[in-house]
């Protein structure tokens, strides 16, 4: 296990989906940033007044999870995925005596590592940008107090935005790409925009995951066990799905 997710690490590193993940962190971070700069000129004391680095990283979780987050993470998991089709090496691979389920398993450690290493760097550049920030204008409650409050709550968004873009996968496997998952993401990202602010947002789980996050679900309709039963559906669906097909697939 630990030598075939050291493959797909060397593999990564020659790949230049790497830089781009890397690139795809860091808007988030950039956006929250411009967004300040934004409001410091807008010359709007009241708007410049509520600025505050707490602000800055619930955003943080707002743009990320919300719109970002999924289509960038869904581009990884495709590409993770599909490559072995697109390149030609699956063949190859599983010539070498490993199971198919541990194949699959492994590429969905190497995805979540992945996922979480982006939102580990995508944690760090918002620091460092709220920093330059404070230098360049003065950011109320500026320290390491709320990074290190709101790792928890960032760390966990990855996670369950991980386990969300399962079904994603289940589509770069039947299709052996990534444009239609893609297409599938920003279709799922916009729908998410339109249901986020309505009565039935956490019933949709890329929805429900923000709210879940940020503590808002007990502002719903819906109890907590209803909200995670529905988000686990769709992620274990999309697991399962995945392995089921990869597992029967004949490879040619």
């Amino acid at each position: 296990m630990v030598n075939l997710l050291y493959c797909e690490f060397l593999k990564l590193k020659r790949s230049k989906i790497l830089l781009v993940s890397v690139l795809g962190a860091l808007i988030t971070p950039m956006i929250i940033f411009l967004l300040g700069v934004q409001i410091h000129f807008s010359g709007s004391e009241e708007r410049i007044a509520r600025l505050s680095m707490n602000i800055f990283y619930y955003d943080f979780l707002l743009y990320n999870m919300l719109l970002f987050g999924i289509i960038v993470y869904a581009v990884m998991g495709a590409h993770l995925f599909s490559r072995e089709y697109t390149e030609n090496t699956l063949k190859t691979i599983l010539v070498i005596p490993v199971q198919k389920q541990v194949f699959i398993i492994n590429k969905f450690a190497m995805l979540f590592i992945w996922v979480m290493l982006m939102m580990l760097i995508s944690w760090f550049s918002l620091f460092i940008l709220s920093a330059i920030y404070h230098v360049l204008f003065g950011l109320t409650g500026f320290g390491v107090e709320v990074p290190f409050n709101q790792l928890g709550n960032v760390m966990l968004g990855g996670a369950l935005m991980y386990i969300t873009i399962s079904p994603f996968i289940f589509l770069s496997l039947i299709t052996k790409g990534f444009i239609v998952p893609v297409i599938a993401a920003v279709a799922i990202t916009m729908t998410t925009v339109v249901v986020i602010n309505g009565s039935w947002n956490v019933l949709w789980p890329w929805a429900a995951t923000y709210l879940l996050v940020t503590d808002q679900v007990s502002q719903a309709e819906y109890s907590y066990p209803i909200v995670i039963g529905i988000i686990a559906f769709v992620s274990i669906l999309g697991f399962a799905l995945s392995a089921i097909f990869f597992q029967r697939e004949d490879i040619k």
